[in-house]
């Protein structure tokens, strides 16, 4: 009887480990991934590949004979579960073969031919999961299609709960340590703003799970690397590697793909027809692809990235399953902060998927990305900036998968000590602004990595996979409600919310009637002083406590006590003047649930403010990296100083005026100018245009101490 338990024992662990291993973490180690990882089965060295090659059966039987001879020199079923447990996690289907191939086993025919009946059935259902899925979008939907994706994955469930099984598995570690870490800060009652325990372990372990998880959430992870007044610094410290160190793929392979997107029949080894000399290995490497530092033959030195295999595939499941979550992530995200959840909240957060997702589909075809590069530089040419630049393009070389550029030499903006970096953050400001109020085509993803110091100068900005049209009435519109907020005329800005599609146009004369405007430009003028959301939060809970707490008597918890009480308070106010007198705590509940109702009828999120958001972001945390007070609303006031000095457009004029007469002022015949920001508005007219010239300068190497490092391979390819 023991020795039939054992034996149950034995082929359930060598079924279930190589299953369980589906779901694992990928190897960290790049040779790893490329040349597989050496496992030491009893006697013998046993390679795993990853992913192994193998048909039904066939390779199981073939590696049974070497296992099953290491097995031998056990003697005992022992031996054998001491090796189903050795090989945890890495063990293959050849495993299960060796395991059932040992003499104990196969002394009972019966056990042994269901074993071997598992060992069939488990690869079958291992090869699925494992086998590529297609891109979920067919070849006429030109990019993201959502309804497209919603077919094609219906059709293919096990797979997404395969992924969404190792999403979980993958992430689940993580967020239980984070939860407990939450609940040892919140019983240590330590200050608000203080570290939580742990806070460097976890970037790193935030570091490695969002490489194990994919392309999609190293996106993510590049955004918030330089957003430390949103994330804790020692996740960003980790994360920043993302922006140009991600691992690579196996060169043989991307050699491969350049030789066949080429047109080389010899395929790898025909390259030496187009290139003198290519670098062995990639210089840099992120999400969609990596880069490799080439010679053609007639002496250009170029950046050639390569895409990385089936990456459409990938990011279309994640997409998916991201869409497919959204509304219990709302609803989720909306109980924590005590919101009722509406259909129009989750309509708005999957509207915002929709709008990235498009975007980051957009990335994978490089032909969309070189048109994007050589657009900016004549744009930006024909404008006279004269400080910002793209890569060239080398067009006969390039296709859909397969981006070649001339080499860049320079250094990341965010790493660079040269004296000039100020002004090529302002460089940057304008370049965007630009783009946002004048070309039309915003570039969306300008983390550090993709926003280089060349060596003359200048500001080089890569990577145009991901841009956003934008329309010249909405660029007017936005133009206007810059105008409004810094002239401060409320009375304007809900119809700049309607035309900017924050506001359905049914909601207006709703906005007009309620006191939102004031709140916002609360905000935005706490904003404007600079210093990120750090020290936006800071300075609201300095008037807090200035309106709540004069004297500084009162704790963290009694001062948001006091401050919910006053929330309370207007509710009560709000109750009676509709003639509800000594009104509950649950009367006073429902009429502020109806205001949060409200306020979300009145607003909306339209999805391409996501792009917009992100832009400026990330630019935001470049200059908070080198200036705590950096305040953007200050550096884009040049820009806007020159538009609406020299377009002569009645929108560009209009908004003008406000400027320069103030809210009260700008409609009277004998209204008065304010002299003081005519006088501000010409000297950012003169800032602008000294800003944004080349500067005319000899060439000099990077910045001592600063080693060039590679553009990200999800960047339009550069030097270091």
């Amino acid at each position: 009887a023991n020795r039939r338990i054992k034996n149950m024992v034995a082929v359930f662990a060598a079924l279930v480990t190589p299953l369980l291993s589906t779901f694992a973490p990928a190897p960290r180690s790049t040779q790893q991934a490329q040349l597989g990882t050496t496992r030491h089965v009893g006697s013998l060295p046993h390679v795993v590949r990853h992913p192994p090659a193998r048909s039904a059966l066939d390779p199981a039987l073939v590696e049974a004979s070497t296992v099953s001879g290491a097995a031998a020199l056990g003697g005992s079923l022992d031996a054998a579960l001491a090796e189903a447990s050795a090989a945890s996690g890495a063990a293959t289907l050849g495993g299960i073969g060796g395991l059932l191939s040992n003499p104990a086993l196969l002394s009972n025919p019966a056990i042994a031919a269901a074993g071997v009946g598992l060992v069939v059935v488990a690869t079958a259902v291992r090869d699925y999961l494992e086998a590529p899925l297609g891109a979920p979008y067919p070849a006429n939907a030109k990019g993201y299609d959502p309804a497209a994706a919603d077919r094609f994955y219906r059709a293919r469930l096990p797979k997404v709960a395969a992924r969404l099984l190792r999403l979980g598995w993958l992430t689940f570690g993580f967020n239980a340590k984070l939860a407990l870490d939450f609940a040892a800060y919140k019983r240590a009652g330590s200050p608000e703003g203080e570290p939580w325990p742990n806070e460097a372990d976890r970037g790193r372990e935030a570091l490695a799970l969002a490489t194990q998880l994919g392309p999609t959430f190293i996106k993510l992870a590049q955004a918030l690397s330089i957003r430390t007044d949103l994330i804790p610094e020692a996740y960003a410290l980790e994360l920043r590697q993302l922006q140009d160190a991600v691992p690579p793929f196996p060169s043989t392979q991307a050699k491969e793909i350049l030789a066949s997107e080429l047109g080389l029949p010899g395929g790898a080894a025909a390259l030496a027809s187009t290139f003198r000399s290519l670098s062995t290995e990639p210089l840099a490497a992120a999400s969609i692809g990596q880069v490799y530092r080439g010679t053609l033959h007639d002496g250009r030195t170029v950046a050639v990235k390569v895409q990385r295999p089936a990456i459409l595939d990938e990011i279309g499941l994640d997409l998916y399953l991201l869409r497919l979550l959204t509304p219990l992530q709302t609803r989720i995200s909306n109980a924590v902060n005590r919101l009722p959840t509406y259909d129009a909240d989750i309509a708005s957060a999957q509207a915002l998927v929709d709008e990235w997702g498009r975007g980051f589909v957009a990335e994978t075809d490089y032909l969309y990305e070189a048109d994007n590069t050589e657009s900016f530089a004549e744009a930006m040419a024909r404008r006279g900036l004269g400080a910002v630049t793209s890569p060239a393009v080398v067009r006969e070389l390039s296709s859909s998968r397969v981006l070649v550029t001339e080499w860049v030499d320079g250094t990341r903006l965010d790493l660079d000590a040269s004296p000039d970096v100020p002004r090529l953050c302002g460089v940057a400001i304008n370049a965007y602004l630009t783009m946002l109020l004048d070309t039309g085509v915003l570039h969306c993803d300008p983390h550090p990595g993709n926003l280089l110091r060349t060596t003359d100068g200048k500001l080089c900005i890569l990577d145009w996979g991901m841009t956003l049209g934008v329309p010249q009435d909405l660029q007017y519109s936005l133009i206007e409600f810059i105008a409004h907020v810094n002239a401060e005329d409320y009375a304007a800005m809900p119809d700049d919310f309607v035309r900017l599609g924050f506001t359905p146009p049914e909601q207006l004369e709703r906005v007009r009637a309620s006191n939102l405007t004031e709140g916002l430009s609360f905000v935005l003028r706490q904003l404007s002083q600079g210093g990120g959301g750090k020290k936006l939060q800071a300075r609201v809970r300095d008037e807090w406590r200035e309106q709540y707490d004069p004297g500084g008597l009162l704790s963290k918890e009694e001062l948001r006590a006091k401050v919910r009480e006053g929330f309370y308070a207007q509710a009560r106010t709000q109750l009676e003047a509709d003639g509800v007198e000594g009104a509950s705590v649950m009367d006073v509940q429902n009429v502020m649930e109806k205001m949060q109702q409200r306020n979300r009828e009145l607003f909306q999120v339209p999805p391409y403010i996501l792009y917009v958001a992100r832009a400026f972001s990330t630019l935001e945390g470049i200059g908070l990296s080198s200036n705590e007070d950096y305040s953007i609303v200050s550096e884009a006031f040049p820009y806007l100083s020159k538009r609406l000095l020299t377009d002569d457009s009645p929108r560009a004029k209009a908004a003008l005026r406000s400027m320069v007469y103030g809210a009260e002022d700008k409609d009277a015949s004998n209204a008065t100018p304010n002299l003081s920001k005519v006088l501000s508005m010409g000297d950012g007219f003169t800032s602008y245009s000294s800003a944004t010239a080349a500067v005319p300068q000899a060439a000099a190497p990077p910045a001592a101490g600063k080693a060039a490092s590679p553009a990200p391979a999800d960047a339009a390819p550069a030097a270091p």
